[in-house]
């Protein structure tokens, strides 16, 4: 029985600590980092795109207890380097919203209470 207890302690301590690498990972961000640097810490991006006069990558980054937030990375366009970062919360809470659309929920409990 305890081998069993040891198990599912080491799992989850592996999911928690496999679900808050990337969001530590930002902290070694730092701005001049070359893309390939970047890749190095964080994998590839999910999204690219150029605005403006930017290269913008994309990441969805797992924050434990919150989920999969989105991290928008700028890049100058003619010398690529690391210019700056940023989590955009406002687009996480939309996502949230969404979802909650989405997925209505599919029991309904009338409680009546009454007070003497």
């Amino acid at each position: 029985m305890t081998k069993i207890w040891w198990v599912i302690a080491l799992t989850v301590g592996a999911l928690i600590t496999g679900c808050t690498t990337k969001v530590t990972r930002t902290n070694q961000l730092y701005p001049g980092m070359q893309p390939e640097q970047v890749k190095e810490v964080l994998g590839e991006p999910s999204q690219t795109q150029f605005i403006s006069n930017k290269w913008i990558w994309k990441y969805s980054l797992h924050e434990p207890w919150k989920g999969f937030i989105p991290y928008y990375l700028a890049f100058s366009k003619e010398n690529p380097t690391l210019e700056g970062w940023y989590a955009n919360e406002q687009e996480y809470h939309r996502q949230q919203q969404l979802w909650m659309q989405a997925m209505p929920p599919t029991q309904h409990h009338k409680v009546d209470v009454r007070f003497r």
